[in-house]
């Protein structure tokens, strides 16, 4: 080699290094280590990867109707299992967030407002302020004195499956299987417990505030969660929010037998038997 390419060589194995010490020190587990590493071609250049640094705030951008730039970074501080407990949201120990929440009390009507969802597209908030929002609606409820999250209220075929509140966002911003897989599963979940009539709920409340979708080739697995998160989050505000579990029971026994009535009159006038409409499964969170 020449005198250039040995200190070339020398300087990305200084930084390879380097950056295995820092990332053992945070504990990173060992094949996201790997993928956050500097990987070498035979030309013995290194290939940057991003370096995993805290997420900045995203910058307003209600006013244009275009999504903040999301940071595709790894998120480390997410990394902490206590995060979940002790990270900034809303206005809380001095946080400068304009999204409108606070972790120790029930969900309140301006939380939910189309504005404050709205926030949640355009990436106005943090991950963490997103989860914090719907654990509060699934009916967790943050014990200010222990500092943690408990699922005494929550709805009992959710807690069946998550007795702790899950990551419905994928915090950390690491995609690998063995990362992100509990975020996802959980995601899918959420999805699923909304019904078919109110799918569309983005479209129906917010496209008045100027959310008309995101774009195909800007699609990320943090923006397809949070406009989950959101339209479920409208679900419960029209659905469930302000209703006991038996009362929820009972009004989708009503509404089961609305639409059998319905269905027999319409037999009744036509005199053709009706064959029952196909609806994607819902698995219901109550």
């Amino acid at each position: 080699f020449s005198k250039i390419q040995q200190q070339q060589r020398l300087h990305n194995h200084h930084n390879h290094h380097h950056q295995q010490q820092q990332l053992q020190h945070q504990r990173i587990p060992i094949r996201v280590a790997q993928s956050l590493l500097f990987s070498q071609n035979e030309g013995g250049e290194g290939t940057a990867v991003p370096t995993p640094t805290p997420a900045p705030a995203a910058a307003p951008a209600a006013a244009t109707g275009v999504p903040a730039i999301e940071p595709l970074k790894p998120f480390l501080p997410a990394m902490d299992p206590n995060y979940m407990n002790i990270g900034p949201v809303g206005q809380e120990d001095g946080n400068e967030s304009t999204f409108i929440l606070k972790r120790s009390s029930p969900p309140t009507k301006d939380e939910l407002s189309n504005e404050n969802l709205y926030k949640i597209l355009m990436i106005e908030c943090s991950d963490l302020e997103v989860n914090t929002l719907v654990w509060k609606c699934l009916g967790y409820a943050f014990d200010t004195d222990a500092k943690e999250w408990n699922s005494d209220n929550v709805f009992p075929k959710w807690r069946e499956k998550y007795p702790t509140p899950p990551d419905l966002i994928g915090m950390q911003r690491i995609y690998t299987k063995e990362v992100d897989r509990v975020s996802l599963k959980a995601n899918q979940s959420l999805v699923r417990s909304v019904p078919v009539d109110n799918k569309q709920s983005l479209k129906t409340h917010l496209r008045p505030l100027g959310f008309t979708g995101y774009k195909y080739a800007e699609l990320t697995p943090n923006k397809t969660r949070r406009a989950q998160c959101a339209n479920w989050l409208l679900y419960y505000r029209e659905e469930l929010f302000g209703f006991t579990v038996e009362e929820l029971k009972e009004r989708r026994q009503k509404k089961k037998e609305a639409e059998e009535a319905e269905k027999l009159r319409l037999e009744k006038e036509s005199g053709k038997k009706m064959d029952d409409e196909w609806k994607p499964p819902v698995t219901e969170v109550f």
